[in-house]
């Protein structure tokens, strides 16, 4: 927790000079606050009771006076604070979105949407809510400064008397601080658990629906928000008790100097009014008391939503460049991949063993295989996407550990099956891998993907939004869009994900046309669903459980007869 506590402040070194200021305002406030417990002591020795009236309009003004001042600092002092928590909130969000960029797929595997969205949204947000809680805190312990100030210049026996609760108060404080920092964290994880049910139920909703669900996930939901509920009561339950504690030993103190402060004015060793300032700055002495024991019951349960942030910004990247990494330029596109062996992870064992392939300069290499065979992992290894630790992948005969990754996969084109298209236009999506792409080459990638044709039927061509994941666009249209984009990056290496198998007949012909428009002098890995598609490809790869069974051509693997040939007739008969 204290390291937790010193790396938040670390980002308040970037606004020192307006943090300064902050306290300056606030010691000013403070004063304005406790000014009450010196006015009244004059209003009641000077003017009630000496009976002055010149010192009755000058109280009058004073008051006045303090409540314009205490407006203006606490205007400017509300406006720094902001400032200050929404800017550090601003170079967090920055700085994790930035690192999120730099994580490998594997991370995002092994974490929810829902999770990363509930620390993005609800984990920073109560980060400047601890910021806020801080700022308040120094607020309020300088007015408790100056009212303490003020009571001990009155008479010191008596403020030690009605300091007397506070050791014991301290130390019960303590103690609910680490049940509030263990309710508040368990508290954030069910916020994070509903966060992410929540994003993959309306992502599904299609499903649910189809599959007529709805009371199922009610039902599911209803126990995850349970949960939730339990949780925020339990930490209620620990904060709600902490100020009732506090009013109860503030009022035990004061009832404690009623009777001995009454005794010292009956006495004649303070004047009336001088008591009655005492008691006033006392009274004022219970709002920064609570406030500051509220703030810090909130600083307290937001520090684990703080932690929570810094957990992931330490989550180190799995796939890093070496130190002077070459930049791959003027890739023609051979591809070796030597003796490659790898594994998600190690315990779970090798998902491929000993895949040796050359893909040399325009030719198109097909894998085929059953569902789980290992050809889509073999060509996310291509781009990096994970790092492999058996065996090695050379482009052009360099190892692609030893080219920057941006180089890498800047050279690499890849049309998955199923295609993600971001929220925004159709001009944006075809241009996403090239910036300052001009309308022309944005036609004209959009014509070769043939998808020219059905985007001149919108209204507004290509400025129409595609809706959020292209969920505006058919399937069909989606692809399209996705080869258009590939071919205006223009890579010289090609990942074709099984591109047409979701597709209808027109839809994949259109497709298709396209696809072979993009293959045309690139080297092309594609992994086929349907193997009418790669009849003509340079290579087919039979895999099966991560390895390579079979290599050769159509023809050549038809001959052979054995597992080509067999997947071949499953889907097209006896008759070759």
């Amino acid at each position: 927790m204290k390291e937790t506590v010193k790396r938040a402040i670390k980002y308040l070194k970037s606004y020192i000079n307006l943090f300064v200021l902050n306290i300056i305002l606030s010691l000013l406030s403070g004063i304005a606050v406790a000014a009450p417990a010196w006015i009244f002591q004059n209003v009641i020795d000077d003017v009630l009771i000496k009976k002055d009236e010149r010192m009755l309009y000058l109280m009058c003004g004073a008051i006045l006076g303090i409540y314009i001042i205490k407006g203006i600092v606490f205007y400017y002092r509300s406006l720094i604070s902001e400032t200050i928590s929404s800017g550090i909130v601003f170079k967090i969000r920055e700085e994790l979105q930035a690192h999120l960029q730099t994580l490998s797929l594997k991370f995002y595997s092994n974490i929810g949407n829902g999770e990363l969205i509930a620390r993005f949204s609800n984990d920073i947000q109560r980060f400047k809510d601890l910021l806020l809680a801080f700022f308040s805190i120094i607020l309020k312990s300088l007015t408790l400064m100056i009212l303490l100030i003020r009571l001990f210049g009155l008479d010191w026996k008596l403020t030690l008397l009605s300091l007397v609760f506070i050791p014991l108060l301290s130390k019960i404080v303590r103690k609910f601080t680490k049940k509030l920092y263990k309710t508040g964290t368990k508290m954030q994880e069910e916020i994070a658990n509903i966060t992410s049910y929540l994003q993959e139920s309306i992502s599904g909703v299609r499903i649910i629906k189809a599959f007529a669900m709805e009371e199922k996930e009610k039902t599911q939901f209803g126990e995850i928000n349970k949960k939730n509920y339990q949780a925020a009561i339990k930490n209620k339950k620990v904060s709600a008790r902490v100020t009732p504690i506090i009013d109860l030993f503030n009022a035990i103190s004061i009832i404690l100097i009623l009777i001995f402060g009454g005794k010292i004015v009956l006495n004649g060793l303070l004047t009336v009014g001088e008591f009655i300032s005492f008691l006033i700055a006392l009274g004022l002495m219970s709002d920064p008391i609570r406030t500051m024991g509220t703030m810090y019951n909130k600083i307290i349960t937001n520090l684990s939503s703080v932690n929570r942030i810094f957990d992931l910004m330490d989550i180190e990247a799995d796939i890093k460049e070496k130190e002077n990494a070459l930049e791959l330029e003027n890739v023609k596109g051979e591809i070796k991949i030597k003796g490659l062996s790898f594994a998600y992870e190690e315990k779970e064992g090798n998902v491929l063993n000993n895949i040796n392939i050359d893909a040399n300069l325009g030719e198109v290499v097909a894998l085929v295989g059953k569902s789980g065979s290992g050809k889509t992992t073999l060509v996310n290894l291509i781009p990096r996407f994970y790092d492999i630790e058996n065996g090695e992948i050379l482009i052009d005969g360099h190892n692609i550990k030893d080219v920057t990754i941006k180089s890498l996969r800047k050279n690499i084109g890849i049309v998955p099956q199923d295609t993600f298209l971001f929220t925004g236009t159709i001009a944006d999506n075809i241009a996403y891998g090239k910036e300052n792409a001009s309308e022309e080459e944005i036609k004209e990638a959009a014509k070769m993907a043939n998808a020219l044709e059905f985007i001149n039927e919108f209204p507004n061509g290509l400025k129409t939004e595609v809706g959020e994941r292209g969920n505006l666009l058919s399937g069909g249209q989606k692809q399209r869009v996705a080869i258009a984009r590939a071919i205006l990056k223009n890579p010289q290496i090609l990942i074709l994900d099984e591109a047409t198998s979701a597709l209808d007949t027109e839809s994949e012909r259109l497709v298709q046309d396209a696809l072979d428009k993009l293959m045309k002098n690139k080297t092309t890995f594609v992994i086929a669903h349907r193997l009418s598609t790669i009849i003509n490809a340079d290579k087919i790869i039979v895999m099966e459980d991560g390895k390579i069974l079979e290599v050769g051509n159509h023809k050549e693997l038809l001959a052979k007869k054995a597992k080509y040939k067999e997947l071949y007739e499953k889907q097209f008969g006896e008759e070759l």
